[in-house]
């Protein structure tokens, strides 16, 4: 089962749109059971439950407080943008991107973990030949002043390991397979909402919004498949 490379509060807070979206609309009971969104819905809130009240040895904050939630939220979307612009700053340059932008798969996605990552792509983005070649493609400094805000409201990240590790449950096997499980049903509602309201109908733009399609879940990379290489001058 797919591990979902995310912090798991962004996991069940997008999670909680996406069922929200299928609950709104009995229209996808014709391609999903009420059972199965149900149960979707019944290990989001769990899984909501194992991050807001318990702490993690491995480093996930015990209680995120609405702001934090959404700072969170705001440095995800950053990381994302991030790995974006750095693609097209410095397409086929693999090492670059994923030692200096932190693109691709990772290990470890505990809040610590997570803002340690935070923290390299910030600084790599920050530097002046890397923010120059950002800039040719769109990059402002609001961007990287909205950047360097959200990371700061969570101070450094041994604060953060040293604040969860107090007291902590080690739930980590559970906490992860109920991670996967979630992301594989909140991919099936996705699917079926796609099925549903093809992208090919604008009238569905506002309907495909309510299950973040296109949005969620948030590319870093990891998946990307680069553009084929133009063909040369053929031979006359």
């Amino acid at each position: 089962m797919k591990t979902p490379h995310m912090p798991t509060a962004v996991l069940t807070h997008n999670g909680g749109l996406i069922i929200a979206g299928a609950k709104a609309h009995p229209e996808i009971a014709t391609r999903l059971t009420t059972a199965f969104i149900t149960a979707a819905d019944t290990l989001c809130q769990k899984l909501t439950g194992d991050v807001t009240g318990q702490k993690n040895a491995k480093g996930e904050l015990g209680n995120l407080t609405a702001a934090q939630q959404q700072n969170l939220n705001t440095l995800h979307t950053c990381m994302t943008q991030v790995a974006k612009t750095a693609k097209l700053a410095f397409p086929g340059q693999t090492v670059k991107l994923h030692e200096e932008f932190q693109t691709g798969a990772h290990a470890h996605h505990d809040l610590n973990s997570y803002l340690a990552r935070v923290d390299i792509v910030l600084a790599s983005a920050k530097t002046a030949t890397n923010l120059a070649a950002f800039k040719i493609k769109g990059w402002t400094d609001a961007e990287t002043a909205t950047f360097q805000a959200a990371r700061d409201a969570f101070g450094p990240a041994e604060q953060v390991r040293v604040h969860s590790i107090g007291g902590a449950i080690d739930k980590t096997t559970t906490k992860n397979t109920d991670a996967s499980t979630l992301y594989a049903d909140l991919l099936a509602i996705q699917n079926a909402a796609d099925l549903q309201w093809p992208a090919s109908n604008l009238a569905n733009t506002g309907v495909r919004g309510e299950f973040l399609l296109g949005v969620f879940p948030p590319d870093h990379g990891g998946n990307h498949t680069p553009a084929p290489t133009p063909p040369g001058p053929q031979p006359k």
